[in-house]
Parts: C-alpha cells; sequence; structure tokens
C-alpha cells in the first residue's frame, strides 16, 4: 500500500468526522480528502507523478495538510521547506532536489528566494485548482515510489536530503500503531513538518 490509500480508506471509515483543526477552522476527513484530490489532479497537469518532488513551504495551517496529501495523491513526494529558515537553506534545498512545483501561501512568497520553479499559492490561487474533481483519482504510485525528502540538520556540512518511500511510511506507522495498541484520538503538531517527528504524528493519527 501507499501511504494515500491507508488514508484514503480511513476516509471512507470516518467522512464525516473532523480531521484536522487549525484556530477557528476545520475539515473533516471528506473535505481534506476533496481538497487534496483537486490538488492532485492539478498538480498532474503541471508534470508531477511517481519520484517527481514538490517543494512545500507553508505556515502551521490547514493547507499543509492539503498539500501534503495532494502530492502524494498525484504521485509526487513532498520535499518540506520551513518558512523560518534562512533564505539561505531554503535556496540551497531548492538548488539541490530542484522540484517541479512550489506550493506556498501569498504572506510567504516575497521571503522565498528568488527561483524560476512554477509556483502556486494555496491561499490565494486555489481557483486554478477548484474547478477539478474531489473523487480520488486512479493510483501511479507504489510503495517503492518516494513519499517525501527531508533534509537533515547540515550541522557537519550541508544538509542531506534523506530519500523515504511510501512503504517506508506505511510500514512505519502501522509499527507505530501496533505497538501503542490504542487508537490516536487527537495529535498537536508542535514540530516542523521539516522536522521527520511530525510524520509519525500526522499519518499516525489520520490514519
Amino acid at each position: 500500500q501507499t501511504m494515500q490509500e491507508v488514508f484514503e480508506a480511513q476516509v471512507v471509515r470516518t467522512p464525516e468526522a473532523v480531521a484536522v483543526v487549525h484556530e477557528d477552522r476545520h475539515l473533516t476527513y471528506g473535505e481534506l480528502n476533496g481538497r487534496a484530490n483537486q490538488l492532485a489532479r492539478y498538480l498532474r497537469t503541471l508534470g508531477v507523478g511517481p519520484d517527481v518532488l514538490v517543494g512545500l513551504c507553508v505556515e502551521r495551517s490547514l493547507d499543509m495538510l492539503v498539500g501534503m496529501l495532494g502530492i502524494l495523491k498525484a504521485g509526487g513526494a513532498y520535499v518540506p521547506l520551513d518558512p523560518t529558515y534562512p533564505t539561505e537553506r531554503l535556496a540551497y534545498m531548492l538548488a539541490d532536489s530542484r522540484p517541479q512545483v512550489l506550493l506556498t501561501q501569498s504572506a510567504l512568497r516575497a521571503s522565498l528566494p528568488a527561483t524560476e520553479i512554477p509556483t502556486l499559492c494555496l491561499d490565494t490561487q486555489w481557483e486554478l485548482v477548484a474547478t477539478g474533481a474531489t473523487a480520488n483519482l486512479p493510483h501511479h504510485t507504489l510503495p517503492q515510489h518516494l513519499a517525501y525528502v527531508i533534509y537533515t540538520s547540515g550541522s557537519t556540512g550541508k544538509g542531506k536530503g534523506v530519500l523515504v518511500t511510501h512503504g517506508n511510511v506505511v510500514q512505519s506507522t502501522k509499527a507505530r500503531q501496533m505497538q501503542y495498541g490504542e487508537e490516536l484520538r487527537s495529535f498537536l503538531l508542535l514540530s516542523s513538518i521539516a522536522f521527520d517527528s511530525s510524520v509519525a504524528g500526522i499519518f499516525g493519527t489520520l490514519t
């Protein structure tokens, strides 16, 4: 299985349950899935597919999860870019990973390093995405394809992108669920999505 397939199975089980809350806004599983599907369809028109990288530079928000899931559903792998990183580090990560597309938010656009990568603001340019169907897409991804690329801190030099496959993520997620036994009812995301521990909390709870 891939991570989006495990998520979609949870959507079928609990479509009306709240999936994510940010401040006074929330999305149900059905709503989150639908928005992610719309984004995935748009990303596919831009050439995103298996093992194609997509940069994700967003603040903590509903857009963050829509972006992550939309990239996975398109078949691509997300590269999380923490907007609080120095511009030089962001520029290096973009140059090193060479993503096909960069997803961000309008408030962050001016602070991002200059780039020729096609950029979509998930908040102010959503009308480009909103015309797409909300139904699940055919899957083009296999467990050996990339799910995300997270950069190391670079404390001993330049950070290196660590390639993580869907098989890795699904196995580690299910192993945690088996180990802890109880279902996670909620999770307060404290770490940046550019830090690997975020993956366990996000996907372990959403699935």
